[in-house]
């Protein structure tokens, strides 16, 4: 499976009083760069939803482990990769490192949200097309 890395740079914003990472900030770069993820392979994120059909990727679970600490200023790097498929959902795996040590990780279960048939305001689990799991492989 493909993997993606890109660098953050910890800005003073992204940081708490101790000028550590504030932990939501870590779900939002997740977030990223399953965006860029996708988008690495071809899968443009608002061309391949229209293709598709699909209202969106939602995230129906998320989770984290914090290992070390990243401070203002620190340059991390951010390593996802879709850890396994299933016919309506996947697992992102994701690896933060920094100065080449884990110090968090996390993963991601999202849905293939289509519009729900009978009504608008909801959507239902859809199954994922082959042809965007091979774009990973």
């Amino acid at each position: 499976m493909k993997k993606y890395r890109h660098k953050v740079i910890v800005h003073w914003g992204d940081t708490d009083p101790a000028r550590i990472v504030f932990y939501p900030n870590y779900f939002s770069w997740f977030d990223q760069s399953t965006r860029m993820y996708f988008e690495s392979v071809g899968l443009e994120w608002t061309e391949f939803m229209y293709k598709y059909g699909i209202i969106g990727l939602p995230i129906v679970e998320a989770r984290s482990k914090f290992m070390r600490p990243s401070l203002f200023r620190d340059e991390i790097i951010v390593e996802s990769v879709i850890a396994k498929w299933h016919s309506k959902m996947f697992e992102v795996g994701h690896t933060v490192y920094n100065r080449g040590e884990i110090c968090v990780e996390g993963s991601e279960l999202r849905a293939w949200a289509t519009p729900h048939p009978e009504d608008p305001k909801r959507f239902k689990a859809g199954i994922i097309p082959r042809e965007v799991i091979e774009a990973f492989e």
